[in-house]
Order: C-alpha cells, then sequence, then structure tokens
C-alpha cells in the first residue's frame, strides 16, 4: 500500500511546466529518465520507440532544423518576406527553451492495428518519462503540434512510412512554483457496466 501512495502522489502532483532554467540536467538522469520509458506496457513487445536527445549545443541540430522548417511553411503558407526572419528566429528559439528535449519517435507496425497500438505505447512510455522525471525534481512538458508532423522533420529524423513523431519531450530544473490543477471529477467521466 505504501509504494501506491507513492505512485498516486507522483501520478496525482505532477505538471506540464514551460518555465525551466537553463542549468544543465545531467546523462544519468536522462538516462534514468529514458529507461522509464522501455518499461511502458506495449502490446506484443513491440518496443516500436525511439529516441534522439538533443541537450547542451546539440540542441543547435534541432534549431536549424525547426528553422529551416519554419521558411518551408512561411513559403507554402505565402508569408511577407518581412515576416519571415521573425518566424525563423522564434522557430528556432524554440530548440533551446530548455535545457534536454527529447524526441520520442513511434516505429511503424506490420499494419494498421499494431501501427496504432505502437503509437499508445509511446504516449505511455512519454508519461513514464514525464513521471520519472518529476520524481527527480526534473519538470517536463510535451509538446507536439503542427511542426511535429510536417514531412520536413519526418525527413529530418529518417522516419519510415508508418513512424510518427509523437512528442518533443522538454526537461529542465522547474523556475516557477508549481501549483496544482483542478480536474473534474472522475466520476463525471466514467460509465459503470455491472451488475
Amino acid at each position: 500500500m505504501e509504494v501506491w501512495l507513492e505512485v498516486s502522489e507522483a501520478i496525482e502532483t505532477r505538471r506540464s511546466v514551460g518555465r525551466v532554467t537553463q542549468d544543465a540536467v545531467s546523462d544519468e538522469t536522462v538516462e534514468r529518465i529514458l529507461q522509464s520509458a522501455v518499461h511502458a506496457p506495449n502490446h506484443k513487445l513491440t518496443e516500436p520507440w525511439e529516441f534522439h536527445v538533443f541537450s547542451g549545443k546539440g540542441r543547435g541540430e534541432l534549431a536549424k532544423a525547426r528553422a529551416e522548417l519554419a521558411r518551408i511553411q512561411a513559403g507554402e503558407e505565402g508569408d511577407d518576406e518581412e515576416m519571415v526572419p521573425g518566424r525563423v528566429s522564434r522557430e528556432r528559439k524554440k530548440a533551446f527553451r530548455a535545457p534536454v528535449v527529447i524526441a520520442v519517435i513511434s516505429k511503424a507496425g506490420r499494419g494498421e492495428v499494431e501501427t496504432l497500438e505502437n503509437y499508445a505505447a509511446c504516449c505511455c512510455a512519454v508519461q513514464n518519462m514525464q513521471l520519472a522525471a518529476h520524481g527527480m525534481g526534473i519538470a517536463s512538458i510535451w509538446r507536439t503540434g503542427p511542426v511535429a508532423y510536417h514531412p520536413y522533420m519526418r525527413e529530418f529524423f529518417g522516419l519510415d512510412k508508418g513512424d510518427h513523431v509523437v512528442a518533443y519531450l522538454y526537461l529542465g530544473h522547474p523556475d516557477l512554483d508549481l501549483r496544482p490543477r483542478r480536474r473534474e471529477s472522475v466520476f463525471q467521466k466514467t460509465t459503470w457496466h455491472g451488475a
């Protein structure tokens, strides 16, 4: 029972934190967070995840890709030329919002159902990572958006057909007070089917 209380508390107190310091997160800490991911449930033990870790100066590689994508999207969306440099700059800076960014990739399955189940398993892996980070005092936030799904980023990560970017997980030391967030009661979201 005591273990459940610790797990329950971690689940209930974890928050997405977008403001972090630029203090480094040790490689050992990142490795422990990654290790928690591979213990996520995955149907038929497909272990469908891949991870790309960008830290320190390595974030520049991600920043360059995001900047190039911003240029591409500006062209696709017909942005005025004077607006493009600002868009590129904003997108480049996003790679440096935290000292560590982990891209989580879900590999394709042998069919549509397995691919979907692989994606779900990778979502569980990201949750495990967030809980592990929280337990070590590291803040995290799971981000995606159109940038994650664009063909340019698929090419950047070398994705095959059916592979997907599941998350950009930003990790760092929190730079704000964590307040509890209100959640609706589970009873408002539950339909019981029983005897």
